[in-house]
């Protein structure tokens, strides 16, 4: 397995109570990683240290292999290689969607956006479908559409490593299938995706890795074939999990239920 982020003995408390707890990970080159568990959990604490935007109180960061500690790379070099999504939020200014793409790739033109800049903007819009938005304000979309909205600034910064937090949170069913689509067809060109999800029903369809954590504690890290047992599922989230896959179409079904029922 070749790393595109590792973690060693990550730490983070808050009042004396841990919410990282010594985290031990690698999360793979060119796979789309899903960082799943309950709320509370610590999937966006998690995802805001390997962004590099939260320092733990212990513990490191590396990108690549054999590593470069993330805090010792210089913060202009880093962005060049990682791209950080959190939830979308109201912003100050009334910024278009235009303007919010090219903001995204300031990292290559440092306030002076060029052709590729401009090219790679373009191409995102036509890929989320987001054209006839170009010049909408950002504040004036819904939810779901500042959220495809920042899928795509992400993907025209056209860095290798991108971190999304709860991207589908607020998509619909169609839109939420389109992403899906969207982000395999990223891994395929060589991107390697990492994401905190909720939604267990679609997470194995969409995942190639996943990393399950409780209360800050890893739980289960591996392929997600492998890991996405009952047993995972029961320790992580505290329900009855069935899984079924038909051997003849390989297309696979879920349920779950409170372990009291």
């Amino acid at each position: 397995m070749i790393a595109a982020l590792q973690v060693k003995n990550l730490s983070l408390s808050a009042s004396g109570r841990p919410l990282l707890d010594r985290l031990q990970l690698i999360l793979p080159q060119g796979e789309i990683s899903l960082i799943l568990g309950p709320n509370g959990a610590g999937k966006t604490l998690l995802l805001r240290c390997l962004a590099g935007v939260l320092e733990a109180h212990s513990g490191e960061v590396f990108i690549g292999h054999p590593g470069e500690s993330l805090s010792r790379k210089p913060r202009h070099d880093t962005a060049k290689l990682l791209t950080w999504m959190p939830l979308s939020s109201s912003l100050p200014f009334a910024f278009t969607v235009w303007d919010m793409l090219i903001m995204g790739r300031y990292p290559h033109h440092q306030g002076f956006p060029g052709a590729d800049d401009k090219r790679f903007a373009q191409d995102a819009l036509e890929r989320l479908g987001l054209q006839k938005f170009a010049k909408r304000v950002y504040n004036s979309l819904s939810r779901g559409e500042q959220t495809r909205v920042d899928i795509a600034r992400a993907l025209a910064t056209n860095t290798p490593i991108m971190l999304f937090d709860e991207p589908f949170a607020n998509l619909d069913i169609d839109a939420s299938l389109q992403m899906i689509r969207l982000f395999q067809d990223m891994r395929r060109e060589g991107k390697t995706l990492i994401l905190s999800h909720h939604d267990l029903y679609s997470a194995r369809d969409l995942a190639t890795h996943m990393v399950f954590l409780r209360k800050g504690q890893l739980i289960a890290s591996g392929s997600s074939p492998e890991i996405f047992t009952p047993d995972i599922i029961r320790q992580t989230y505290e329900v009855e999990a069935r899984v079924r896959e038909d051997a003849l179409s390989g297309e696979w079904f879920v349920r779950f239920d409170h372990l009291s029922l």
